[in-house]
């Protein structure tokens, strides 16, 4: 099939594009080309900005039978998109976020069917709204619609908690203590992207994906202990994880509420029978040792390159554990 990916080289998209090679298909990136060797891969760059109502406009005329969206955030791109495959394409598979899903939830493993209802951040109630754009569309026959509910997937960033993964190794190198929300024992879902990218391509053309929406993550959570600690043993030293209690975290600076209370201090554990399903039984591979020993040589090539955290945020971090150790 002819495959179009708006985006394509995110840490989720990428492994996609990768994915999608590997499966045969044809594929077209629109993206601004930035440090992106498109002839390597052997996949046909459109080099555009997102902006640019004009450039994007030409890409109806691409003859794609599949579109991934992963660069919509708010329903004015999706009303856009609406407008532009709508009639031009055989599927269009918008990239959502399993963030939207009920916070606090109220059930043990969260299914497709769990309510879309996250108070505490703007971007999960924005994809939502997207989503529920797009079923409209959908069900009037205007966009042949397919969900898509990534939760925490990384392939270069190891992840990590308040602070980005390389502010992470950073400070766990230097051998100073690391923030973990309450007592780091809240359970949390990450997913390899190639592992993602697997269940993520069969959905192409698939007929009884259509009108549907899955979340793709593997089936298992770990601890945010675990995590700083399988982060730390991968860079051999020893983790001083320092818990402090979310709400207190929330005094120091409120804009952690959206990824704090709407998303990492939720302990979120996926039933993903659904995408096994279509899939003919798909399930994660990667073990999260072997995902963060992959992810670990492109860590340390930022950090050899001479990576610096934000000054202002790691003096923060260093006042947190002073003021509640």
């Amino acid at each position: 099939m002819r495959v179009l990916f708006i985006g394509g080289t995110g840490e989720i998209s990428f492994a996609c594009v990768e994915a999608a090679k590997r499966a045969g298909h044809a594929v077209t990136l629109f993206n601004r080309g930035k440090a992106f060797d498109a002839a390597r891969l052997g996949v046909e760059q459109w080099i555009g900005d997102f902006a640019d109502d004009a450039a994007y406009a030409g890409l109806a005329q691409g003859g794609f039978d599949v579109v991934c969206q992963f660069l919509a955030f708010d329903t004015q791109a999706v009303e856009r998109d609406i407008q532009t495959f709508g009639g031009h394409c055989g599927q269009y598979i918008f990239i959502s976020t399993a963030s939207a899903y009920q916070k606090p939830s109220q059930t043990a493993r969260i299914t497709e069917e769990t309510p879309l209802d996250n108070p505490f951040w703007a971007y999960s109630r924005s994809k939502a709204a997207c989503e529920a754009r797009l079923l409209e569309a959908h069900l009037a026959g205007h966009l042949p619609v397919t969900l898509v509910r990534p939760s925490h997937t990384y392939r270069t960033r190891i992840p990590s908690v308040v602070i980005t993964g390389d502010h992470l190794v950073w400070r766990l190198l230097r051998g100073k203590p690391v923030i973990v929300p309450g007592d780091g024992e809240s359970i949390w879902t990450v997913t390899h992207s190639e592992d993602f990218a697997r269940a993520f391509i069969q959905l192409f053309g698939h007929d009884h994906a259509l009108g549907q929406a899955f979340h793709i993550t593997d089936n298992i959570g770990h601890s945010w202990n675990r995590l700083l600690r399988a982060a730390a043993h991968q860079v051999g030293v020893a983790a001083d994880i320092r818990p402090v209690l979310t709400k207190t975290l929330l005094t120091y600076d409120p804009n952690w509420e959206g990824p704090l209370m709407g998303d990492k201090s939720n302990s979120k554990i996926f039933d993903n029978g659904k995408i096994a399903d279509l899939t003919g039984g798909w399930q994660c591979d990667i073990s999260l040792e072997q995902g963060i020993a992959r992810t670990w040589p492109r860590v340390a090539e930022r950090l050899n390159n001479g990576f610096e955290p934000d000054p202002k945020l790691d003096a923060l971090i260093d006042q947190i554990i002073a003021e509640q150790s």
